[in-house]
């Protein structure tokens, strides 16, 4: 049930870090070099519980009024994006939290969307027209923080189709101020407003500059050829503005002792427009029209390196380019090595594979995966979820509704659109001759930076898209994924509980009331192998307690309990103590009958694990309200380490 990896952040106005006064804390686009710190990041959508397309109308449950939940958490947390489409009249939002019989907040889904609530105002909360199929292709995103300290529960009044909420989720102890709409914001909107502005180059940067005349076929120049630390602040280059030259010019990078490229991309993926030198704006990257027929490209991700930093690029193509002009922003070492990251990217192209994602990225180690660069041709390649698997997890903690819901449009085909966090660079409707077929025949390119809402990952990921509905197309694909990342993970498996197993429940003094064996189990995970059937026994919990005993490392930094349940019972909740105290609340919101493997993450602050090398966990089992019976197979426990 493992998954087996194989090699090949950014967040704003962060509301909590691990310690109290942290709330309002900003980690800018200068500091996501860093490894995270104890935090997990989780998506609610409307994803068909089948694994088929069809993604609206899907819920989490529905609640006592009769209203559709879309979002429920227990303990501190903050939502970070809310899109939506297909929005109908008569629609509304309920906000509940820190568990409120009433909402604090009832708004209209398109007054909320279109910025017409004074605490979700524009342009972080937008409403836009971003696709051609259907009556009303408009999207609805929303990037105004929602922090929340006890809980928050969202629920939809009226008739729901298309959405995805993405969140950040503290351990229990963490010091979270509920959300008054007196956040300091400043730091997001000016993303939206001046990019450069929101990413300010230190006061003491040198500039590398590099002028070449013609660049012939084969040929490489360097670029930067640093043998000190540092940290490359801005990369621009200027070149031909062309297609050719984005496609058939690479660029390479190589960082400290590594023995292989850590970024080796064509220009224009790198840049974030794959295809044709078309005007972008996002927060990381930039692509500009000169006069003369020029192109100026501008990177603003940070790029440490602590021994020896290389940036060359190469000539791929049959002819000579240029000139090229290039200019590397470099500063001071960032941070240490040992809690620092390395920027690096993966880059794929080829056909799709029928009945398998498309790869993003896969990698052991620590890190945040920061975004991706894409361009699809060939057959109907939407209506593809995304499938994130963080850190060896059966089924995705990110599962998304769609690849244009993915990059926040909605309705292929989609029109050219910006913003700092996803972009759709051209209109293939229009270069495919104006029609809804012609649109296959050109490539496409979107971008997803994931600013608002970093993805970390402290043993490793694998990111991974659909194509069509259910892995079904035949097109021609390629993306460039980014990621920050220390091969070395940051989170080690300490023990591991096989639930009834007799000999593993007696070496973890495993007991529990109210609790019956559920005999041999043969279900199937959610994702991209959900073709593949798990069997599995366990136990099914109707109250009562649950205590064990497991190890941890006594250097741990905190740690995490994770549980393979089924998915068959809804809403399955306990209270989590440990050696006594009460540490948070285990809750697991959804309910699937189709697809019943899931395993679900349980975060412990390191006030209540530091330099023990065993803990008692005891689980509270709740009942009644809808919820269903607590059901457990195998629990694994992982401690946080340096």
């Amino acid at each position: 049930m493992h998954r087996t990896f194989v090699f090949v952040w950014i967040c704003f106005t962060l509301c909590a870090g691990p310690e109290p006064g942290h709330t309002q804390e900003t980690i800018r686009l200068d500091r996501l070099f860093r490894l995270p710190d104890l935090r997990a990041v989780h998506q609610f959508s409307s994803h068909n519980k089948r694994g088929h397309n069809g993604d609206d109308r899907w819920r989490l449950y529905d609640d006592e009024h009769g209203d559709a939940v879309i979002f429920d958490v227990e303990g501190p947390g903050c939502v970070r994006s809310m899109w939506s489409t297909d929005i109908r009249e008569g629609a509304r939002f309920k906000f509940y939290f820190d568990g409120e019989a009433e909402p604090r907040y009832t708004i209209s889904m398109l007054d909320f969307y279109q910025g017409k609530h004074p605490l979700f105002p524009p342009p972080l909360n937008s409403y836009e027209r971003r696709g051609r199929w259907g009556k009303k292709p408009f999207a609805g995103n929303a990037f105004t923080p929602i922090p929340f300290a006890r809980s928050l529960k969202i629920t939809v009044s009226g008739d729901l189709h298309f959405y995805h909420v993405l969140y950040d989720r503290y351990p229990h102890g963490t010091w979270i101020q509920t959300f008054t709409g007196k956040e300091d914001r400043r730091y997001l909107l000016q993303t939206f407003q001046d990019p450069d502005e929101a990413v300010p180059l230190p006061e003491e940067v040198e500039t590398v500059s590099t002028a070449a005349e013609k660049l012939d076929p084969g040929q490489a120049i360097s670029l930067l050829d640093r043998k000190q630390p540092g940290c490359i602040r801005r990369i621009v280059i200027e070149g031909e503005a062309t297609d050719a030259f984005l496609r058939e010019t690479g660029i390479r990078m190589r960082w400290d002792d590594h023995p292989l490229q850590d970024v080796s991309a064509p220009l224009g993926f790198f840049f974030g427009s794959a295809v044709h030198p078309t005007e972008m704006q996002s927060l990381p990257l930039r692509v500009e029209r000169l006069e003369k027929d020029r192109v100026r490209l501008t990177a603003r991700f940070p790029m440490p390196f602590w021994k020896h930093a290389t940036v060359r690029l190469m000539n791929l193509g049959d002819r000579p380019r240029g000139p090229v002009r290039a200019a590397i922003q470099v500063s001071a070492p960032a941070g240490t090595r040992d809690r620092g990251s390395y920027f690096t990217t993966c880059y794929r192209k080829g056909q799709t594979t029928y009945g398998r994602d498309w790869l993003f990225f896969e990698s052991p180690g620590a890190g945040w995966f920061v975004g991706a660069v894409q361009s699809m041709q060939g057959e109907h390649y939407c209506e593809g979820d995304e499938h994130m698997y963080l850190d060896g997890a059966v089924s995705p903690q990110i599962h998304g509704t769609g690849s244009e819901d993915y990059y926040l449009g909605c309705f292929w085909p989609n029109l050219n659109f910006n913003s700092p966090f996803a972009c759709c660079v051209g209109d293939i409707q229009e270069e495919g001759g104006g029609t809804f077929h012609g649109s296959y025949a050109v490539p496409s390119c979107y971008a997803r930076y994931h600013l608002e809402a970093p993805i970390p990952f402290f043993r490793g990921i694998d990111a991974r898209i659909q194509h069509g509905g259910f892995n079904t197309i035949a097109s021609r694909y390629e993306s460039l994924a980014f990621a920050y990342l220390r091969p070395l993970p940051s989170m080690a498996l300490t023990d591991f509980i096989d639930v009834a197993s007799p000999g593993s429940e007696a070496a973890h003094e495993y007991r529990a009331e109210k609790s019956s064996p559920t005999g041999p189990v043969t279900a199937h995970p959610e994702g991209d192998y959900l073709d593949t059937a798990i069997r599995a026994r366990g136990r099914a919990h109707d109250g009562g307690g649950i205590s064990f005993v497991v190890a941890l490392d006594p250097e741990n930094k905190g740690v995490r309990l994770r549980r393979l349940l089924d998915q068959g019972s809804p809403r399955q909740t306990a209270d989590v103590f440990i050696d006594g105290e009460r540490v948070g609340t285990w809750y697991h919101p959804d309910y699937n009958e189709f697809l019943r493997w899931y395993e679900s993450d349980f975060d412990i602050h390191p006030r209540f694990t530091a330099g023990k090398d065993r803990m008692q966990v005891e689980l509270a089992v709740r009942t009644g309200g809808g919820r269903g019976r607590y059901t457990d197979f195998r629990y694994e426990i992982f401690s946080f380490v340096p």
